[in-house]
C-alpha cells in the first residue's frame, strides 16, 4: 500500500474544509530549572529532552522534555513496525513507505498563536546508515551496535521552555489519548551486549585519511568527511553523564533521548534541517580551530580560520551541495544563501557556519524531503554517493546514529533535526563516540586527526568524569 500524500505545510484548517485531528491547550508554569523538568522526566518512561543550553545565541530560544510516548515507530534495513492509537503495522519493503504510512496515521494539530515550534508529536532519530535506502552504496558491513536506521517516539504532552522570556509551559491534548503502544519486536531491538569492531588505531585513521586524498586526487570526489570511533566508559547513569555534557559543552542543538534499550547524547552545534510551514533551511559547518587559551591566542586562531583557503573551499562546496539538495525540493528560485562562511564560536572550538534557505514545493511530503537530502552533506562529501561509497570502504563500523538526524515531527508537521555529531549513543554503560572531519586535496593528515581530538577532549571529560589529555599518540586518559 502506498502512503497518501503527506504535505509539509501548515495543518487542516476549517478554512481548507477539515478540522484538526486534535485540539491542544497550552498551561503557563512559570519559570522552571531546565535540570530541574530533566529529572522530573527521567522518572518517567523514554525521556527526552531537545536541549538548546548555549545562551545567548538566536537558535537556542527553546528547549523541549517529555516522557512517557504513546506510541513509536522503528525500522533496520527494510523491516519497519510501528504501534500508535491510530494503527498499528508491521512490513518488509520500501522503507519510506513505511514511514509515510506511520505519519500519515498521525492527527494533525494547532496550538494559536503564539505558534510554538513544536507542540508535541515524534521525537527521535534518523541514523546515518538511512542513507543505504537513499543511495545505492555497498551494503556489506555488519551493524555491529545493531541499533535502528529509525526511531520515532509519539509524546502527547511536553514542556516547552521558553529562554528568551524565562518562561515554561505545558501543552498537551484537551481530551487525554488512551495509548498503551505494543512492545518492540525483538528483531527490532537493540542488544544488551553489544560487539563492537575494534576502533582504529591513530596510525589507521591517519592511513584512511590519506586513502581519501588519493581518491580526490584520482577525480572521484572533491571532499569526503571520515570519522573514528571510540568506546569510552560512561561514569554514573546516562542522565549524569548528559547533565555533564551539556555543562560542559553547551550547545544550541543538544539533546538527551531514553530509547529504551539504548540512549542518545547530543552536544550537536548543527542545524540538519528546519520546517516551518514551507520555509526550509539548513545550517552546515565546515571549518574548524580550537579555543585559545588566552583571548589574545583565541583572536588569533579565530582569524586564522576566516583566512584559511582550505576551510572556505571545503565551506563554499558544501553549501552548492546543499543548495542542490534543496533545490530537489524547493520551488524554482527560491533557494538562496544569506548567511556564507560566517564565524561561529563555540565554548570548545571556532566553526565556520552558513545558511542556506528555500521555500517547499506544495507537494512534497516527508519521505521525500528525506530522500532529498538525507544524509547531510557537511557530514558525507561531495559529490555524495561516491563519497558514502569511500566512507563505506575506509571506516570499519557502521556509523549508527552518529552523522545521522536527531530531533523532532511536530503535529503540525513542522520539523527540526540537527546534524548528530558531538553525539554518544550509550548501550550498556558504554559511550560510543565517534569523531571525524572534511578532508580534501590540501589536508594534512596528521593535522586533521589532531583536529579530531580537539572537537573529542572536552565530551570524552564529560562522559567519562576524567581528565582526558591530547598528545601526539592519541587522547590519554587520566
Amino acid at each position: 500500500m502506498a502512503p497518501r500524500n503527506l504535505k509539509l505545510q501548515m495543518p487542516f484548517t476549517d478554512d481548507h474544509g477539515m478540522a484538526p485531528g486534535i485540539r491542544l491547550t497550552v498551561r503557563p508554569l512559570g519559570r522552571r530549572d531546565p535540570m530541574a523538568l530533566f529529572q522530573r522526566v527521567t522518572r518517567g518512561r523514554w525521556p527526552f529532552f531537545l536541549d538548546s543550553s548555549q545562551r545567548g545565541s538566536e537558535l537556542a530560544r527553546y528547549s523541549f522534555l517529555g516522557s512517557d510516548p504513546i506510541g513509536w515507530f522503528r525500522s533496520q534495513g527494510r523491516k519497519a513496525a510501528w504501534s500508535t492509537p491510530w494503527g498499528e503495522g508491521s512490513v518488509e519493503g520500501p522503507l519510506f513507505d513505511a514511514l509515510g504510512r506511520f505519519l500519515e496515521d498521525l492527527p494533525w494539530a494547532t496550538a494559536g498563536v503564539p505558534a510554538y515550534p513544536f507542540l508535541g508529536g515524534c521525537v527521535g532519530y534518523f541514523a546515518y546508515d538511512l542513507g543505504r535506502q537513499v543511495e545505492k552504496i555497498p551494503d556489506a558491513k555488519a551493524p555491529d551496535l545493531e541499533v535502528p536506521d529509525i526511531h520515532l517516539a509519539v509524546y502527547s504532552r511536553i514542556f516547552v521552555i521558553d529562554h528568551v522570556w524565562g518562561e515554561t509551559f505545558v501543552i498537551a491534548p484537551r481530551t487525554r489519548i488512551p495509548g498503551s503502544p505494543a512492545p518492540i519486536p525483538d528483531e527490532l531491538t537493540v542488544p544488551p551486549e553489544p560487539k563492537p569492531i575494534d576502533p582504529l588505531t591513530p596510525v589507521a585513521y591517519i592511513d584512511t585519511i590519506r586513502e581519501a586524498k588519493r581518491a580526490i586526487y584520482d577525480g572521484e570526489i572533491f571532499q569526503v568527511n571520515l570519522s573514528h570511533r571510540l568506546a569510552l566508559p560512561l561514569r554514573g547513569t546516562a542522565e549524569e553523564a548528559y547533565e555533564r555534557l551539556r555543562s560542559r559543552t553547551p550547545s544550541t542543538f543538544g539533546g538527551y533521548l531514553d530509547a529504551g534499550d539504548h540512549r542518545i547524547l547530543s552536544a550537536s552545534p548543527e542545524r540538519f534541517l528546519q520546517v516551518r510551514g514551507r520555509q526550509i533551511e539548513t545550517r552546515p559547518i565546515k571549518g574548524t580551530r580550537p579555543r585559545g587559551a588566552s583571548v589574545t591566542e583565541d583572536r588569533a586562531l579565530a582569524a586564522e580560520l576566516l583566512a584559511s583557503e582550505k576551510d572556505s573551499a571545503e565551506n563554499v562546496m558544501i553549501v552548492d551541495l546543499e543548495r542542490n539538495d534543496l533545490g530537489k525540493v524547493c520551488e524554482f528560485g527560491s533557494v538562496h544563501v544569506p548567511v556564507l562562511k560566517e564565524l561561529r564560536s563555540l565554548p570548545n572550538v571556532h566553526h565556520l557556519e552558513s545558511v542556506v534557505r528555500g521555500r517547499l514545493r506544495h507537494d512534497v511530503t516527508i519521505p521525500e524531503l528525506l530522500r532529498a537530502t538525507f544524509p547531510g552533506g557537511s557530514i558525507s562529501g561531495a559529490p555524495k554517493p561516491r563519497a558514502m561509497e569511500i566512507i563505506e570502504r575506509l571506516e570499519p563500523h557502521r556509523r549508527g546514529v552518529y552523522t545521522g538526524a536527531f530531533g523532532y515531527i511536530s503535529w503540525d508537521r513542522s520539523l527540526d533535526w540537527n546534524i548528530a555529531i558531538r553525539t554518544a549513543t550509550v548501550i550498556a554503560g558504554t559511550a560510543y563516540f565517534s569523531v571525524g572531519g572534511g578532508i580534501v586535496a590540501d589536508s594534512d593528515p596528521e593535522a586533521e586527526y589532531r583536529e579530531t581530538l580537539d572537537k573529542l577532549r572536552g565530551h570524552a571529560e564529560a562522559l567519562t568524569q576524567g581528565r582526558v589529555e591530547v598528545t601526539s599518540d592519541g587522547l590519554r586518559m587520566g
